[in-house]
């Protein structure tokens, strides 16, 4: 992160709506307006480096606008890289992702279980058009979580593709990635695609309700590689290739940030399940304050 960096009026303005999306609807109807923050930052010139951010950032007495510039700071910088194919300092994004989580009621911030079995909490999400669609999330694997999941349903359907290219830069712990390829409608065939059909009924990034559907295609997995990933490690996955991810570090915790981006192609998103199965909810516990689990990874770095 080179403090000299300039962040430009226009930029700023253009993080606003992607970082509020990673927010609890309390949090966007408490927090100052864009324009209050922008006179805060830009009162004087219509650019700013970071480390006068860094500094309104630990000077800000209103802790919404302080988690908001944290947040801010810890996402451009892993947007920074990986578009300029730069190495990230994950140990420094996570002081500022932490700060940002850490500085506000537990309830402010979205996290929730989903169908893989590791907590996420959103951090970045700009979906205005597919072509330069971005999502940035914080993921988190550990033992504890275990009692709000069936182990079972997780085990079925951990096998996926996305549609988006993936990259995931592993912050502490162990994270096992399995690839996948498949032959449809094989006589060898124990698994069937299952299509992901979701409930909007709750309009917020990671709090919806979903169900997958067995859609009656077959299909023989073929696992082609086995990888263990471990902290300071990248690892990147295409669009529409199948894959299966998880840690192997307990009793601690492992985590990573991960990012979706249409830059870089897009591809078909399905799941892989038992083909006996015809329809299955998926695990979604939501509300999940992730302090005790911040306090574990900095326990490890």
């Amino acid at each position: 992160m080179k403090q000299n960096q300039i962040i430009t009026k226009e930029e700023f303005i253009g993080f606003h709506e992607p970082l509020l999306k990673g927010y609890s609807v309390t949090f966007k109807n408490e927090i100052a307006t864009l324009n209050t923050m922008c006179d805060i930052l830009f009162a004087k010139n219509e650019n700013i480096t970071i480390t006068e951010l860094q500094s309104i950032s630990e000077n800000q007495k209103d802790l919404h606008i302080k988690s908001f510039l944290y947040r801010f700071l810890g996402t451009r910088e892993i947007l920074f890289c990986r578009d300029n194919d730069l190495q990230l300092d994950v140990k420094k994004v996570w002081l500022l992702i932490s700060k940002s989580i850490r500085v506000i009621h537990s309830t402010y911030t979205i996290s929730s279980i989903g169908s893989q079995g590791f907590l996420s909490i959103p951090l970045f999400k700009n979906e205005e058009k597919l072509k330069t669609f971005d999502f940035l999330r914080l993921h988190i694997w550990d033992d504890s979580l275990n009692e709000y999941m069936d182990l079972q349903k997780v085990e079925d359907f951990s096998i996926h593709s996305h549609t988006f290219f993936a990259r995931s830069w592993v912050l502490t712990g162990k994270i096992i990635n399995d690839r996948f390829e498949f032959n449809k409608d094989s006589d060898n065939a124990e698994h069937s695609f299952f299509k992901v059909v979701y409930n909007d009924s709750l309009n917020e990034v990671n709090q919806h309700t979903s169900k997958a559907v067995n859609e009656n295609i077959n299909a023989e997995l073929i696992k082609v590689s086995e990888e263990v990933h471990h902290a300071m490690a990248v690892y990147e996955i295409k669009p529409s290739k199948l894959h299966k991810s998880g840690h192997i570090n307990s009793p601690q915790c492992s985590a990573t940030f991960f990012s979706f981006t249409g830059k870089d192609g897009l591809g078909e998103s399905f799941v892989i399940g038992p083909k006996q199965i015809k329809e299955s909810e998926v695990n979604r516990k939501m509300n999940i304050s992730p302090i005790y689990l911040l306090d574990k990874i900095d326990s490890q770095l």
